[in-house]
Order: C-alpha cells, then structure tokens, then sequence
C-alpha cells in the first residue's frame, strides 16, 4: 500500500519537479547579491512574455492534465501492486507530458507559467477566468 501512496504522490507532481530545479537555479542566482536584481527583474520580464500567449493553451493543458490525473489517481491506488502501479504511474506521465505539447508548450513552459500562477494572484485570477472560458 505504501508504494501505491508514493505512486500517486509521483503522479500529483509530475509536471512541478523540473520547476522546483529551475527555482533552485534562480535562488542561486538570486543570492549572488550585484546581479540579482537586473536578472530578477528580466526574468520576470521573459515570464510576462511566455504568459500572455500562453495562457489560454495552459488552460487548455491543465485542463486536460487535470482530467488525466483523476482517471489515473483511483487505477493507480486500487492496482495492488507496485509493478502495475508503476507501469500505470509511466503511462499517465507520458500522456499528461502529450497533453502539454499538444497544446504548443513545452514542459519547461508549461512549468514556468504554473509556478507563476501559483505565485501572482492577478494572475491566478485570470488564469481562473481563461480556464472557465474553456470548459
């Protein structure tokens, strides 16, 4: 049972684990105390720039990652055994990694824009009212 917990914990963060490496880049570049502030400020400025266009194909994305990960969440916890919770946990990463590039992102993107979200509140906002749009 408990590697059937630790699947489903897999699964819930498929898509974070490459944003949370490139948030411990940016801290290491955040603590470099002359530069931070000029690459702080233009990181922002790229993220503003992938947002914008972006913002309804996430929707879209997380939508439908969303969708994949309540159809694989209750296979994955009933399988019973590690080796077919596994093999399940790998089919539903590659189709929620399909599901971000059939939308026109890449999973560094994809990543991006989700921690930026979760971090704005404007922007989280109006992500809610894309994704509304588009149910």
């Amino acid at each position: 049972m408990n590697s059937m917990a630790t699947s489903l914990q897999k699964l819930s963060v498929l898509l974070v684990i490459p944003s949370l490496c490139g948030l411990g880049l940016f801290s290491v570049v955040h603590a470099q105390n002359v530069n931070a502030q000029p690459q702080k400020v233009e990181s922002q400025h790229m993220q503003k720039e992938l947002i914008g266009p972006n913002l309804e194909p996430f929707a879209g994305a997380y939508k439908e990652i969303s969708q994949i990960h309540t159809s694989y969440k209750e296979r994955i916890i009933q399988a019973g055994d590690p080796t077919k919770s596994e093999a399940l946990q790998e089919e539903a990463n590659r189709k929620m990694s399909q599901a971000v590039t059939d939308h026109g992102l890449t999973i560094k993107d994809y990543n991006t824009i989700f921690q930026s979200i979760q971090n704005d509140p404007a922007l989280k906002e109006e992500f809610m009212m894309v994704l509304n749009r588009t149910q």
